[in-house]
């Protein structure tokens, strides 16, 4: 389009904006909702229906979206025409680094999962690229998909990430100082990579389909098991804090990393029947997660008094479901924070358990393709938008 010359300094990139920001608000519309109608979208957007219609064909001519017959309904006149995200637009991957593996997730553009997958890396994080490849290179032959619709890659990744550039600022578990990564993936795959903080990607993807949507200030609480001889110890706490709607990463993306803070729980030795009772709604609680629920709860206390949440979400490769362990923690997290007059923090398990990075990164990769940014999690101006 061309701009008026003698038009204020800003109104024409204003404009291009606030096109780009309609785009992307029905492209959010389509797929939290599924399948609308264009008037649908009018009540839902409060946008002009012949904004919307040029905005539709945009999209239409781009193969984002598709036409999927009337709306069926008993209203008078004119059956609306539904459309929603193609899936067949293309595929993505959300990768998570965990331990000494990495879990796989193939999803279309419209987020539905097509495939999971797993594999063994160890703790070499420069051999990542090769492996992811040689092993999404085996899923296309097994699951006969077109390489050519490969369109974007999350990965989530323990430690200090810097989204924006690409970089593992520092991540203990590799033991890796600025670290390309994201660049290093790219190359083998030539499509764009995201890569983010494992506990951030996780609050992400909660706070889209999980249990954190609607929830304006938040903890995303991770938590991590390892198996220690016959047992298990819960390492890798981490936590992600929303507030206001806005993912809060600190000054220096370090926002979160708490596993050095007060009460370890790492020293915590679980059986596999504790973990099977912590993922039971109605579990026992045993001694063992009586004292774990101790260690986290102390952190949360102290969580709770600096940031005020509404809501904790439990997320990670361990679920805890378990009613009484969750009431024992919201006990003590109440007696040991600052009173506070009518302070209600409620505390869930995560829906998305440990599907939860994987999802958050391949839902961050569709954002990179589809709305044109880099990633809701990666672009400063779209983390307004993380909740709601």
């Amino acid at each position: 389009m061309m701009v008026p010359h003698h038009t204020p300094d800003g109104l024409g990139s204003n404009q291009a904006t606030a096109g780009q920001r309609n785009r992307e608000l029905v492209i959010r519309l389509l797929r939290q909702h599924g399948q609308l109608s264009r008037r649908q979208l009018s009540e839902l957007t409060q946008l002009r229906s012949s904004t919307l219609t040029y905005i539709a064909r945009d999209l239409l001519e781009l193969n984002i979206i598709r036409t999927v017959g009337k709306r069926v309904g008993g209203g008078v006149g004119k059956k609306q025409e539904l459309i929603e995200i193609n899936p067949d637009f293309g595929w993505f991957v959300g990768v998570s680094l965990e331990g000494d593996s990495a879990s796989l997730v193939y999803v279309d553009a419209a987020g539905e999962v097509i495939d999971r997958d797993r594999i063994t890396l160890g703790r070499d994080v420069s051999i990542v690229p090769e492996m992811l490849h040689t092993r999404v290179e085996a899923w296309l032959k097994r699951a006969s998909q077109s390489r050519a619709r490969l369109l974007g890659i999350g990965v989530g990744v323990p430690g200090i990430v810097d989204p924006k550039r690409g970089v593992v600022l520092r991540s203990r578990w590799f033991n890796v100082e600025s670290f390309e990564l994201a660049a290093a993936i790219e190359s083998v795959f030539g499509v764009p990579v995201n890569i983010d903080n494992d506990a951030n990607l996780a609050a992400y993807a909660e706070s889209c389909i999980g249990s954190g949507v609607g929830a304006n200030n938040a903890v995303y609480f991770l938590v991590n098991s390892e198996e220690d001889g016959s047992s298990y110890a819960m390492r890798g706490i981490g936590a992600t804090f929303v507030l206001g709607g806005q993912l809060y990463r600190g000054a220096h993306f370090a926002a979160g990393e708490i596993d050095n803070l007060i009460d370890r729980p790492s020293d915590v030795l679980l059986s596999a029947r504790d973990l099977l009772e912590m993922a039971k709604p109605e579990g026992e609680l045993t001694e063992g997660l009586s004292k774990l629920s101790h260690r986290l709860s102390t952190m949360l206390a102290a969580i709770v008094d600096l940031i005020d949440p509404e809501l904790v979400v439990f997320v990670g490769n361990v679920q805890i479901a378990n009613r009484g362990m969750l009431a024992l923690i919201a006990e003590q997290v109440r007696r040991d924070a600052i009173p506070v007059a009518g302070r209600t923090v409620a505390f869930r398990s995560g829906e998305l358990l440990s599907q939860g990075v994987t999802m958050g990164a391949a839902l961050v990769a569709i954002n990179r393709r589809l709305l044109g940014a880099d990633g809701v999690l990666t672009d400063p101006e779209a983390d307004a938008v993380l909740v709601g």
